[in-house]
C-alpha cells in the first residue's frame, strides 16, 4: 500500500512539472496561460476545434490546468516541434 502512494504522488509530481514545462514553453507573453496564437507562434498545428475542447472554461485560453489535461492530444510531436521556442 505505500508503494502505490509513493508511485501516486511522483505521478502528480511529475505531472505538474511536465504542465509547467509545456506552460513556460508555449506561454510566449508570459502571463500564465496559453492562447491558440501562442501555440501557433510557437510552430504548432493545432486545429481550433481541439484547442475548443481543451478549453474547459471557454475563455480563449488555457490554463495550466486544462494544458496539462490536454497534452496528450494537444501539444504531441506532431503537432508541435520538439525542442524549446525562442
Amino acid at each position: 500500500m505505500r508503494k502505490v502512494f509513493v508511485v501516486l504522488v511522483l505521478t502528480l509530481l511529475s505531472s505538474s512539472t511536465f504542465a509547467g514545462n509545456l506552460m513556460n514553453r508555449f506561454d510566449l507573453d508570459s502571463n500564465k496561460v496559453v492562447t491558440m496564437d501562442e501555440l501557433k507562434q510557437a510552430g504548432c498545428t493545432v486545429r481550433e476545434g481541439l484547442f475548443n475542447v481543451a478549453d474547459k472554461n471557454g475563455d480563449g485560453s488555457l490554463s495550466k490546468k486544462e494544458l496539462r489535461k490536454a497534452q496528450a492530444y494537444l501539444v504531441v510531436r506532431k503537432r508541435c516541434p520538439k525542442g524549446e521556442v525562442s
